[in-house]
C-alpha cells in the first residue's frame, strides 16, 4: 500500500498552518446540468424499473444528501413530477445564478429528451445502465410540462411567490436545523456523499424518521480511497495514526465503511435493502488485513468499489 505524498504533505501540514490553505473550492460534485441530469435518470431508472416505485407520480417529496455545488440532481426530481425538494449540506455552496443556468439546461435537456449522458465526461458515473435512451416509457410529459416546471423552479429558486405548489427548501448544515416538519417524504437519494459522512448510523435513523411508510432511499457511495492511495482501497489497510494525520488536512471526513457496514446500518434502522448494484475492483492488495478499528470487511467488500443501494422503509 502506497500513500501519495500530497495528502500527506497537507494532513502533517495542516496541524500548523489553517486547514483552508490545502482545500480546494467547492465539493467536486454536481458541477455541470448534464451530470445532475445523468445522475439523477440513473437513479430513477432503477427506482422504476426494479418496481420499487409503481411510477414516477409516486415520488412527489423528495430530499437529497449532499447536493455540493448546485441543486441541479433535485431539480431534475422536480422535471420528473415531483413537487418538494429537500437540500441538506454540512457546507453551503450552492448559489443562485448558477443554479438559475442549471435550470434553464436542465429543461433542455427534458425538452430535447436527450439520452442519459455516457459520454468521456461521464465514464466514471455510476451506476450504469443497460441503456442510455431517453426513458420516455416512464417520462411522456409534454414540452409545456417541462416549460412551466422551469418558471415554477426558477421562482422557487429566487422564493418568489406565486401559483405553484412547487417547494425548494435549502437546508445548511442539516445536523443542527432537524425539523419537526420534515416528515412524510417519498424519496432520500445521494450521489457519492455517504462515504464522507462520520455517523452514518445516525444518518440512517434520521431518514427512517424522516421517510413515510414505505418511503424509499437510493443512494450510491464510493469505497474508493479518495486520491489518498495508489491503489484503489488503500485508504482500508492504513493504522489509525497515519489516517488521522492524512485525513486531518481534509475538507470533508471519510469513515472507511465497506459496503457491508453501509448494509448493515441501513437494516439496523429498520430498512429493508431492495436494490445493490455493485461496482467491482481487483484487490491489489490480497494477503493484508483491513486495519478499520471495529469493522470486519467481506471478500466482497474488498473488491467493491462503489454502490447503488436502495432501500424501503
Amino acid at each position: 500500500m502506497q500513500v501519495r505524498l500530497y495528502p500527506l504533505v497537507r494532513g502533517i501540514a495542516s496541524y500548523v498552518l489553517p486547514s483552508t490553505m490545502f482545500v480546494r473550492p467547492g465539493s467536486g460534485g454536481s458541477f455541470s446540468s448534464e451530470y445532475c441530469y445523468s445522475v439523477w435518470l440513473r437513479h430513477l431508472h432503477y427506482l422504476i424499473d426494479n418496481q420499487i416505485f409503481g411510477s414516477v407520480s409516486d415520488i412527489r417529496k423528495v430530499a437529497e444528501i449532499g447536493p455540493g455545488d448546485s441543486l441541479g440532481i433535485g431539480m431534475s426530481a422536480l422535471y420528473t413530477g415531483a413537487s418538494s425538494y429537500f437540500a441538506f449540506d454540512v457546507i453551503e455552496h450552492a448559489n443562485l445564478n448558477a443554479n438559475l443556468a442549471i435550470n434553464n439546461e436542465l429543461c433542455n435537456l427534458f425538452v430535447n429528451k436527450t439520452p442519459i449522458p455516457n459520454t468521456l465526461k461521464q465514464r466514471n458515473t455510476a451506476p450504469k445502465l443497460p441503456s442510455y435512451d431517453f426513458p420516455s416509457r416512464y417520462l411522456s410529459f409534454k414540452n409545456e410540462y417541462y416549460l412551466q416546471r422551469k418558471e415554477e423552479i426558477k421562482k422557487s429558486l429566487q422564493n418568489v411567490t406565486g401559483p405553484t405548489d412547487l417547494s425548494i427548501q435549502y437546508i445548511v448544515p442539516w445536523q443542527n436545523n432537524i425539523r419537526e416538519d420534515i416528515k412524510d417524504i417519498d424519496l432520500i437519494f445521494s450521489q457519492a456523499v455517504m462515504e464522507h459522512v462520520a455517523d452514518i448510523e445516525f444518518a440512517y435513523h434520521e431518514m427512517y424518521r424522516w421517510l413515510r411508510k414505505g418511503g424509499v432511499i437510493s443512494h450510491q457511495v464510493d469505497f474508493k480511497t479518495h486520491e489518498m492511495t495508489k491503489e484503489w482501497n488503500g485508504h482500508w489497510f492504513i493504522g489509525e495514526t497515519m489516517w488521522d494525520i492524512l485525513a486531518h488536512g481534509r475538507k470533508y471526513p471519510m469513515n472507511r465503511l465497506p459496503l457491508s457496514a453501509h448494509v448493515k446500518m441501513i437494516e439496523r434502522a429498520g430498512f429493508t435493502v431492495k436494490n445493490i448494484i455493485p461496482v467491482q475492483r481487483e484487490n491489489f492488495l490480497k494477503g493484508q488485513s483491513p486495519k478499520v478499528p471495529n469493522v470486519t470487511f467481506t471478500e466482497e467488500d474488498l473488491v467493491t468499489s462503489g454502490a447503488l443501494i436502495q432501500a424501503v422503509k
